[in-house]
């Protein structure tokens, strides 16, 4: 355990799985354009879920071509610590390529999990990060903390859902 995070504790099949199910839903949930008013329908759309949840989140959606924050958001329960978290999120995501929890699937897939933390909280390879793709560019990531057991993914994949008008599939296993 690193900084009170726990290890994932996925079977290499587990995270196999998963870590296919998270490039379809990375295929799905795309754009056709992605601008400053998706930016802020997507945020808001993740605000108004939290009340789906027993507690909010912080959200930021970033442009990737510059750093912006195009949309930030922070429930009244939530502090600066959430924001580092998201950030942090970011940064995992846009290091491995993929949305957030790619590194701590990858690392139980290799079958060595004890330092997938070691870079927290500049790196947190966990559920909360996602990338916004106009057909294959990455665009922009939006970044959610505050919840706790892959609830930070639910709640993007609801909000990019809602705002695209499709399903995407979800995982079983005990991801971060």
């Amino acid at each position: 355990m690193v900084q009170g995070i726990p290890n994932p504790s996925l079977t290499p099949d587990e995270a196999r799985s998963a870590q296919d199910v998270l490039l379809e839903q990375e295929c799905i949930l795309r754009y056709e354009r992605f601008g400053a008013d998706e930016a802020l329908r997507l945020g808001g759309i993740v605000a108004s879920l939290t009340s789906d949840f027993d507690e909010g989140v912080s959200v930021t959606i970033t442009r990737e071509s510059d750093g912006v924050k195009m949309f930030q958001w922070v429930a009244d329960d939530k502090s600066e610590r959430n924001l580092l978290f998201a950030e942090g999120k970011r940064a995992a995501a846009r290091k491995a390529g993929h949305a957030g929890p790619w590194a701590q699937l990858q690392a139980a897939i290799d079958g060595d999990t004890s330092h997938v933390w070691d870079n927290a909280p500049a790196e947190v390879p966990a559920c909360g990060a996602f990338p916004i793709r106009v057909q294959d560019e990455w665009m922009a990531t939006i970044a959610v903390s505050g919840y706790h057991n892959g609830l930070d993914h639910e709640i993007i994949l609801r909000a990019m859902e809602r705002a695209l008008g499709i399903t995407a599939p979800r995982w079983s296993a005990p991801v971060m």
